[in-house]
């Protein structure tokens, strides 16, 4: 037998050892048991609103009709993967064995629903020059994500985070790059309608080693802990 194959075999036998062990996550579609209070929060946070009005209005990605799936992970790593998007059924998930309060649900169906806009309306040339917008406009939430996430998804992961956590100047470029209006903008800028950043827990990650997934891939999957009620960095 090859080394190869050998290498194989043993990564199935692992992979089996730690499904029979429990050591995964189990994603459920966001609306399971919370329907009113992901409907209620599309329609009332500023942000979500603007962005589910605009890109999904029936909310087709807050269904609660999908199947579950299941990740599986070190023991560890369960209490860090918060939700996850899907690319095939077009859906938001949420991990089963995570409690959320209404902040959290935002803030998770901020960022996976972002993952819908990046994959489903925005082409190449458009997330390049987001992209760019970036280079010139680092976000501090960046550094978390290039300690989490392997190269080929920094991009997407860049994208979600910045919209769950847009900063002024963000909502600016979103404008700008005509992914909301002029007359969008104008309605998150005004008041408080943006909370600002807020900072991630360097140590509450989930293991670096994860496989990397590419544009391809089905599951976008939403891995960091954020701490509550903290500043951005400067």
């Amino acid at each position: 037998m090859s080394s190869g194959a050998v290498i194989k075999k043993a990564a199935t036998f692992l992979l089996l050892a730690l499904s029979l062990g429990g050591c995964a996550t189990t994603y459920v579609p966001i609306s399971w048991n919370f329907g009113e209070q992901v409907q209620t929060l599309s329609r009332t946070d500023p942000v979500l609103a603007v962005l589910f009005n605009r890109y999904d209005p029936s909310r087709q990605t807050l269904r609660v009709s999908g199947d579950s799936f299941d990740e599986v992970m070190m023991p560890s790593e369960v209490k860090y993967h918060l939700g996850a998007y899907r690319r095939d059924t077009k859906l938001i998930y949420r991990s089963l064995y995570q409690e959320y309060s209404d902040h959290e649900l935002r803030d998770l169906m901020a960022h996976e629903f972002a993952h819908h806009i990046w994959f489903g309306f925005m082409t190449n040339e458009l997330r390049e020059k987001w992209v760019a917008y970036l280079a010139d406009h680092p976000a501090p939430i960046q550094k978390m994500v290039r300690g989490t996430y392997a190269p080929p998804e920094f991009d997407s992961e860049d994208f979600a985070f910045v919209v769950e956590y847009a900063r002024p100047v963000d909502i600016l470029e979103l404008a700008r790059l005509n992914i909301i209006s002029s007359q969008e903008c104008e309605k998150l800028l005004s008041g408080n309608a943006l909370s600002g950043p807020r900072v991630l827990q360097g140590s509450a990650r989930a293991a670096q080693s994860d496989p990397a997934r590419s544009e391809k891939a089905p599951i976008t999957v939403h891995q960091l802990h954020l701490t509550k009620g903290t500043s951005p960095e400067p």
